[in-house]
This record gives structure tokens, sequence and C-alpha cells, in this order.
């Protein structure tokens, strides 16, 4: 009786571990001049497939306004030559931080780490690759390149290589759906034997 028990347990966990979705991570990162991180070459933050890069522009409030203008930058992805050339020609203009007075809080662009993409305008990334993200500053030409390197990377226990096939389904149903009723069975029938 106790091993039919641990053997629905395992079922169980086994089926559910393939439902229940792994939380993606954020990685944030002010971008601005201040940020030490940014402004050498070499600064690498790692991601896995799923997770979201949220990129803080500028911000300033209103008592800062009278200061200046505030620093405003045009984001690109690039190659790694642009990126150790700082050449945004080498790439494609990615955001445009040009709102540093922003009402109530600062502009902030996210970018999802994913292998596939439903979005026509969207970037794919891949598993082992570095993706490049420069910036020029807007506000003053003088100052140095901020860039950052990302490399795409993941757990063996968290990547499925699994694709979907893309066929119609005649029945309506879905390999999860499918596996939710075998586990409900399962139980009932457990409980059956239990009882």
């Amino acid at each position: 009786m106790a091993l039919v028990v641990l053997s629905l347990w395992v079922l169980t966990s086994l089926t559910w571990a393939d439902v229940i979705p792994v939380p993606a991570n954020r990685h944030s990162v002010y971008w601005n001049s201040s940020n030490i991180h940014l402004r050498r070459e070499g600064y690498t933050m790692q991601v896995n497939v799923n997770d979201y890069l949220d990129i803080y522009c500028p911000h300033y409030n209103d008592s800062q306004r009278m200061v200046g203008t505030g620093e405003q930058y045009v984001l690109y992805m690039v190659s790694y030559r642009g990126y150790r050339n700082c050449d945004p020609q080498l790439g494609f203009k990615r955001w445009e931080c040009n709102r540093p007075h922003a009402p109530h809080a600062p502009i902030k662009f996210s970018e999802k780490f994913q292998r596939y993409s439903a979005f026509s305008l969207g970037y794919e990334f891949h598993v082992g690759q570095e993706y490049y993200y420069i910036s020029t500053p807007t506000h003053h030409h003088g100052r140095s390149c901020l860039r950052l390197r990302v490399y795409v990377c993941c757990s063996t226990d968290e990547f499925n290589p699994f694709v979907p096939k893309l066929e119609k389904s005649v029945s309506g149903s879905s390999p999860s759906r499918d596996r939710l009723l075998l586990t409900v069975t399962m139980l009932l029938l457990a409980a059956l034997f239990i009882s």
C-alpha cells in the first residue's frame, strides 16, 4: 500500500513539474554615468532564458530641473566590434532615454531573453551567446561610452529544449491538460484503493 502511495506521489510530482512554470528573474540596470559598471569595458551580466533585463533611464525630480538638462542617451544593441569601439553604426537603435524629467518615475525599458518571439519586431536570444548594449550621450559628447555585455545562460534543469508541434488539435486537448487528467485519475484510483 505504501508503495502505491509513493508511486502516485512521484508520478504526481513529475507531472506537475512540467505544468508549473519556473519564475523568471528580473535584472535591473540604472543607465547613467554614475553607474561605474557601465563605464568600464568587461562588465558582464549573466541571465537565464526567460529572464528580464530592466533598463532604468536617468531621472530627475522637479527640484533638479534647474541644475541642467539631465543625462539623455540613445541605447544600441551592437556587435562585439561595436561594443569594443563604442560604435553605434555597428548595430541598431534599441531604446531612447530622452525624458529625464518624466513625471513620477524614470522611464523603464524591459528586454525578455527568450528563444522565440511571437512579436514580429521582437528579438530572439540564443543560449551561450553574448549580446552587447552601448549608448551614446545626447547631452555631452565628451563623456565616455556606457556599455553592457549580457551573457545568456541556462541551467540544464530549467532548460527544456522541447519545441511543441504546430499542428491543430482535433480533440481540443493539450499535453498539459492530458497530464492533468491522468494525474487526477490516478489520485482518484489511489483514493479508492486506500478506502
